[in-house]
């Protein structure tokens, strides 16, 4: 089942509603960072990047890639 439009929002709104989550994607911009670039710029543990983006992710907000054992965003 798709989701409707006000669902859709409703969902990037809530994701967006989590300073973390907001500060990883100001870091991002339109280059490609490492985890560990977005962990040192943040100043988060890996894990709780890593589980902030993995939410991003999952709500369309950032794209991952793999490079060698790195994943950027």
């Amino acid at each position: 089942m798709q989701e409707s439009h006000p669902e859709l929002m409703t969902r990037i709104f809530k994701t967006l509603a989590d300073p973390t989550r907001l500060r990883l994607l100001d870091a991002m911009t339109l280059d490609c960072k490492s985890v560990s670039d977005l962990v040192q710029e943040s100043g988060l543990s890996q894990p709780l990047v890593s589980h902030h983006l993995r939410i991003l992710r999952e709500a369309g907000l950032a794209k991952a890639a793999r490079r060698g054992v790195y994943m950027f965003y």
